[in-house]
């Protein structure tokens, strides 16, 4: 199966069921085919060139299972993290979506010199084209932001006001620097996107849990809007 597989594009999850949704809202409408050899699942969709697979959680993982899959694929163009998120701005509601037109790294803290916190730009030509598929998007809203990443769980509204104060970032997650990293390192684009689960506070761990499914399926909904129409395909 590997040696026949030419994905365009890599879309990693951070956890195995957001991953889960994900494959399961795309086969109702499109074919999906098991990788067997890999060692991590994955499931590629024929139709778009594109190879799903969990990233694993935290940026490190993240980063480590991205390459990974680079390596075995060349063929690869883009790598999208995509996953849930901690709003931090107030006009954003659970089931919105941001495509992150930036991914800042929170929680890189270096106390030997001032630097600037690190930044990855999202693909362009992808940003651009999804800006134009939201203007007919009904039921969520979609933004295009930068979107924090830190191995940390944001789970008080203090805390989310200082990273949004830190970074200008409209939502906060974990794992999109690591992608970034894996893709720059690779010379090839990437794109994190975000469904918003809560607003990074005191509720947060519950809230993710009861909205996790709304979130995914709206980021679902989106990509697979996007991808039936992407040059990618």
């Amino acid at each position: 199966m590997r040696a026949v597989l030419q994905p365009r594009i890599l879309i990693l999850c951070p956890l195995a069921e957001e991953w889960s949704i994900l494959t399961s809202r795309f086969e109702v409408s499109h074919r999906l085919e098991h990788v067997h050899d890999l060692k991590i699942e994955a499931t590629y969709v024929p139709d778009w060139r594109t190879l799903l697979a969990p990233g694993g959680h935290g940026k490190t993982q993240f980063g480590v299972q991205a390459q990974y899959l680079i390596g075995l694929y060349p063929s690869v163009e883009l790598v999208i993290c995509a996953g849930a998120a901690g709003s931090l701005a107030p006009e954003l509601s659970i089931g919105d979506v941001v495509i992150g037109t930036e991914t800042v790294e929170h929680d890189y803290r270096m106390l030997f010199a001032t630097r600037p916190l690190p930044r990855f730009p999202g693909h362009g030509p992808s940003i651009e084209a999804l800006r134009r598929l939201a203007q007919r998007v009904s039921g969520f809203r979609v933004a295009f932001d930068v979107i924090a990443s830190g191995d940390e769980d944001v789970v008080a509204s203090a805390r989310a006001q200082a990273i949004r104060d830190q970074t200008g970032a409209a939502c906060v997650a974990w794992e999109g620097s690591g992608a970034a990293r894996a893709a720059l390192f690779n010379g090839i684009g990437s794109l994190e996107i975000r469904a918003v689960t809560d607003a990074a506070d005191e509720e947060a761990p519950q809230r993710f849990d009861a909205n996790l499914m709304i979130a995914m399926s709206n980021l679902a909904n989106l990509l697979r809007s996007w991808l039936e129409t992407t040059e990618y395909a």
